[in-house]
């Protein structure tokens, strides 16, 4: 009980009898970091496709991602979270079998479509299977401890990956099916949860008699479409460090190979180590404010991201170093806070809906980045960083107008 109480006044929730719903996090996040990072490197190991049409193949079925959750929205709120939660996962497992098969790019455009449409529909069910779960007073910190599992897990996951991949075709096949026993797994992690179905009970028998409008009332919902707008523009930012990162350090820097590991490594271990005081020193403090603080820092990071370009290799290093630290204050910020801010403005009734339109500009984000940060580099380094400056302006506005909503949480728990 001690340990529980300081764990919570560093930024931790509370985890007594929710340790399926952190452990299922971690689990199906160690799966994600083995598989992720060798996903091309896999088809051209193991089948006879090239380099472009493994790309395209993979860009068109992430097209299936985009709409899933608002899709799944409607199933969320009739049957409730923890059972989209299991289908999910049983489409992933079965996506990652698939893989063993595929020989044509159609083949891997369908088999990767169900991982993309079941990773854009879990997103709004996991969502409301926390909120359910932990209440409004704990969701920022659940959030929070949820990302830094992932982030943790994705690290292990991707050296475990490397050692594996070693071994040629044996190895990479051993990846695929590992995956698809983690998600068949978390599945069952969560499909044999009394407490989970419980919930869903609860929830099903007060959402459906009030349940309506369908997705005109979600449209209509200014500060939330708003604060949607926002997130989008956040996601393009977010997934700087993922795509346009490794790249800018590649066209300008080439003789460091090893730069975007170390990066990201520091990204990652920020993550780990500060996301649970971040979130304890934002959960007393407006949504807003906290979202536009993020939005400011991002702005900066991408100036000083764009700076480095200008400088000779020593002075560069030390700019993308301070800059990625830069960014990771703004991801620490923004990650749990948009989250909780969704789910908060989201009603009851509706939960589903409104996080599957929530996770949409997620995945309309995932479309645009890649072709916005190719374009933009191949037009010089400096390109992309004021354009990303702009998109952080943008976020700020709309989420100044998502204010009307509310942007005041309860205040948590002592």
């Amino acid at each position: 009980m001690v340990i529980s109480r300081a764990a919570e006044r560093f930024g931790f929730p509370r985890l007594r009898g929710l340790g399926r719903l952190a452990g299922s996090a971690g689990v199906e996040s160690l799966g994600s970091g083995m598989f992720l990072p060798f996903t091309i490197p896999y088809f051209l190991a193991v089948t006879d496709l090239g380099l472009v049409a493994i790309g395209t193949a993979l860009s068109i079925a992430a097209l299936a991602g985009v709409p899933a959750g608002v899709l799944s929205g409607p199933l969320v709120d009739r049957f409730g979270a923890p059972a989209v939660i299991v289908g999910c996962n049983l489409l992933r497992c079965l996506g990652f079998v698939s893989y063993l098969w595929v020989e044509t790019p159609w083949q891997l455009v369908l088999a990767a479509a169900l991982i993309y449409w079941a990773d854009g529909a879990w997103l709004p069910a996991q969502g409301t299977l926390v909120v359910s779960l932990v209440g409004v007073e704990q969701q920022p910190r659940w959030f929070g401890l949820i990302r830094s599992a992932r982030n943790a897990s994705l690290g292990v996951g991707a050296m475990i990956a490397a050692a594996v991949v070693g071994f040629g075709d044996i190895g990479y096949h051993a990846l695929a099916v590992t995956n698809a026993a983690i998600y068949l797994f978390v599945a069952a992690l969560i499909g044999t949860w009394p407490k989970a179905h419980a919930m869903a009970g609860r929830r099903a028998a007060v959402a459906r008699p009030r349940a309506s409008g369908g997705y005109l009332r979600v449209l209509r919902d200014r500060p939330f479409t708003l604060l949607v707008v926002a997130n989008a523009f956040f996601v393009v930012a977010v997934y700087a460090i993922i795509l346009l990162v490794p790249a800018f350090v590649g066209v300008t820097m080439p003789a460091h190979a090893w730069l975007p590991g170390a990066l990201y490594t520091v990204n990652t271990v920020l993550v780990v180590v500060a996301q649970p005081p971040v979130v304890r020193w934002t959960e007393k403090r407006a949504e807003t404010g906290v979202l536009r603080l993020a939005s400011v820092l991002w702005a900066v990071s991408f100036l000083v991201l764009g700076v480095s370009a200008l400088l000779p290799p020593p002075a560069a290093l030390g700019m993308l170093f301070l800059g990625i630290v830069v960014f990771t204050s703004a991801e620490l910020l923004f990650a749990p806070t948009s989250s909780a801010f969704a789910a908060r403005l989201a009603p009851e009734e509706m939960r589903g809906r409104y996080l599957g339109v929530h996770q949409m500009s997620w995945g309309v984000a995932m479309v645009v980045a890649p072709v916005l940060f190719t374009s933009l580099l191949a037009q010089g380094p400096v390109w992309p960083w004021p354009v990303l400056v702009a998109c952080c302006a943008v976020a700020w506005l709309a989420v100044g107008g998502a204010r009307a909503g509310g942007t005041r949480r309860e205040p948590a728990a002592a």
